[in-house]
């Protein structure tokens, strides 16, 4: 991503300024205050099961056009973090799910090898309503439920969504992140808790 040189909020030239013990791309009106924290991203991906098959869409788009992976995406500024997951299950592969639980992250910094920003991608378990996948055959070229055997013999498994798969599988009921509804800021609007539940199976 290229370098701030103009405020977004007011439009002076930007400088720099010494905040939480490092130097930061800032504006230089108080009034403005205006700090550059960075890029970050928020992507989910979800593992959704038909008895012991998981559910994998083939990209149609590159990067690794062909590459088979559970289906996910970006979470967008304004977006519930679960619905941003049900909603990239319902545009990849046709399939109406629910979230139940997150079992797990995998944290990038941006730059090099990182990509062009830090980011958080969330792994999700999600209850499906019936129904075969479908696919638009243009970002996605391929959808279906596979087992751990029949992935071995494809092609091209994003090795990130076999662990994903593998994650979840191993991950008990009621042992994962689930929706709180109590705790502070549970009932805020834009406001999401996820905890482990003291009362499920350890």
């Amino acid at each position: 991503m290229a370098e701030l040189n103009f405020c977004p909020r007011c439009g002076l030239t930007l400088t720099t300024k010494e905040d939480g013990g490092r130097e930061r791309i800032a504006c230089p009106d108080d009034g403005c205050s205006f700090i550059d924290y960075g890029n970050f991203s928020i992507g989910a991906g979800a593992v959704v099961f038909d008895g012991e098959r998981a559910l994998l869409v083939q990209r149609g788009w590159e990067p690794n056009r062909g590459h088979w992976q559970i289906p996910g995406g970006y979470a967008e500024h304004d977006e519930d973090i679960a619905h941003s997951i049900e909603r990239e299950v319902l545009e990849e592969a046709g399939i109406t799910a629910s979230v139940r639980d997150a079992v797990g992250f995998r944290h990038a910094i941006g730059g090099g090898i990182g990509g062009p920003s830090t980011n958080i991608y969330l792994v999700f378990r999600l209850d499906a309503e019936p129904g075969a996948p479908a696919f638009d055959n243009d970002e996605i070229i391929g959808a279906g439920y596979f087992s751990l055997d029949e992935m071995a013999n494809m092609e091209h498994v994003q090795s990130l969504s076999r662990w994903a798969i593998e994650l979840a599988m191993r991950t008990p009921a009621g042992g994962g992140l689930s929706k709180a509804m109590e705790g502070p800021g549970a009932g805020r609007p834009g406001w999401t808790l996820f905890a482990l539940d003291p009362d499920g199976t350890p």
